[in-house]
């Protein structure tokens, strides 16, 4: 739960550092931050070299991904004149950091990219994309007044509403297929023994994410989507959150599986809720 395996891939499978799509000519830009823990996160920007500032989405991975996974999104924003900012969270990729924490430490990875980007002469407007974790960790943020007013828009892709709750449906998906056996009284204290195995190795309480709550906190404009099919993530936790949220929603479900390739389909509504939401001029907030 805190130290699935590692994404490892080269440098080269992010693609060439500059690049042509149809007639728009686009850089990538690799750097490195350091978010406020002091840990270094590594980061690539997808630019489309234009004369004036272009919004910007920052794509989120989910606990075994890394910033490859923005590949299936990128040309698609970079054709609307919209960047795409991806980075490897602490401890996964090629950051720095030994635990996943699923969102309460990567909140900081976000918030130091989150101030790179407000400082960028080329950006005109921020936008969050987040996949699982990523959607989680885009949830805790956007609740933080220092950064709210940063965040014109999200999309947020099988978001969980609390990591027990993902494991009690899991153990009882698998649990309770055996006969005769009182599973619903062993749940509760397994997850209280693995929370405590957590706190012990990785020093931190995954029942300190306080995911409803941050959802009624935050007021950007959100995209809610959800693969039917997703079997860890139930899609009864979209629903939850998508229903205590504290803005303008959509929802979508659709045809996959937790890790599934979404449909192209969503993917067009993602890129068109962001340009629809990065339109106004910098600093007036969800627009």
């Amino acid at each position: 739960i805190c130290r699935p395996p590692r994404k490892e891939y080269k440098i080269e499978e992010l693609g060439p550092a500059h690049f042509s799509l149809g007639d728009k000519e686009c850089c990538r830009k690799d750097f490195e931050l350091i978010n406020p823990l002091g840990v270094k996160i590594q980061c690539s920007h997808y630019i489309p070299l234009t004369s004036v500032p272009v919004p910007c989405v920052v794509y989120l991975h989910g606990n075994s991904g890394s910033r490859v996974d923005a590949d299936d999104l990128v040309d698609s924003f970079l054709l609307e004149d919209i960047s795409m900012l991806s980075l490897d969270f602490s401890g996964c990729g090629m950051s720095d950091g030994e635990y996943v924490t699923l969102g309460i430490r990567e909140r900081h990875d976000l918030e130091a990219a989150l101030d790179y980007l407000k400082a960028h002469e080329k950006v005109s407007k921020i936008a969050l994309y987040g996949r699982s974790m990523g959607a989680a960790t885009a949830l805790l943020v956007a609740a933080d007044k220092k950064y709210a007013g940063l965040i014109s828009c999200m999309v947020l892709d099988s978001v969980y509403s609390s990591i027990r709750r993902v494991l009690h449906e899991l153990a009882g998906k698998y649990v309770g297929k055996v006969p005769l056996i009182p599973w619903e009284g062993m749940i509760a204290p397994a997850v209280d023994l693995l929370r405590g195995v957590v706190r012990s190795k990785a020093g931190f309480d995954f029942d300190d994410l306080k995911l409803m709550d941050a959802s009624r906190q935050c007021k950007a404009p959100a995209l809610f989507g959800h693969a039917g099919g997703d079997e860890l993530v139930f899609p009864s936790h979209t629903r939850d959150v998508h229903a205590e949220y504290g803005g303008p929603t959509m929802l979508d479900v659709f045809d996959g599986d937790h890790n599934s390739v979404r449909p192209a389909a969503f993917a067009r509504r993602a890129v068109e809720h962001v340009k629809l939401h990065t339109r106004s001029a910098r600093g007036q907030g969800g627009g």
